[in-house]
């Protein structure tokens, strides 16, 4: 709910301040949403199969792996849009001050809304042992980086140097590019490094 909520107010005020950091941030935040769902669903079937099979341990890391990778996937692809618009021309658009600040005032929000996140679920975490909430409060403190990146773009864009709110989309787009590349390979060992015969048993 927390993510659906800054997603909106990211992209709409972005669109409306010009804000191409803002709006990169709040794509960011889309795909934090897809991320969401998925670990709801990895620990609800963990869940399912710890009350029925002894095998539970081993199911639920085969379902954090293949969560792992989608999730890399998607960050890939989304990085990948980003990064593309990024390297376009940036348009030097004359907005109002107040507009502006609007999207400052999002953007140092949704900053300390992730990393208060990221303490959260890094709590529960460690009370609950879950290594796939641990993985999800890790990319939260992401998300108040890039937030901050955001920050600072739309900063030198008052300033009076709109190219800073370009470069900080760009930058925004190589951070998720690489987190989704980390997630995809440590996925991908954890997958190979399976019996084929454990995970055809399965």
């Amino acid at each position: 709910m927390l993510n659906a909520a800054l997603m909106t107010m990211q992209i709409v005020i972005g669109l409306f301040a010009h804000s191409d950091g803002l709006v990169a941030d709040g794509i960011h935040t889309l795909s934090d949403l897809a991320a969401d769902g998925v670990v709801i669903a990895v620990l609800f079937l963990g869940a399912a199969a710890a009350s029925g099979r002894r095998a539970a341990s081993a199911d639920g890391s085969l379902h954090a792996a293949l969560a792992s990778l989608f999730i890399g996937t998607l960050l890939i692809g989304t990085a990948g849009e980003m990064l593309w618009h990024s390297i376009e021309p940036a348009s030097i658009l004359t907005v109002s001050a107040s507009v502006r600040a609007s999207a400052l005032v999002v953007a140092i929000f949704v900053m300390f809304a992730k990393e208060a996140l990221f303490r959260y679920m890094r709590s529960e975490s460690q009370r609950t042992h879950s290594g796939v909430l641990l993985a999800s409060a890790c990319h939260a403190r992401l998300d108040a980086l890039s937030a901050l990146v955001a920050t600072l773009g739309i900063l030198g864009s008052m300033a009076g140097l709109p190219m800073l709110d370009h470069v900080a989309a760009g930058v925004i787009g190589l951070m998720i590019l690489r987190m989704g590349y980390n997630n995809c390979w440590a996925a991908l060992k954890d997958l190979s490094a399976r019996p084929l015969g454990n995970t055809a048993g399965q």
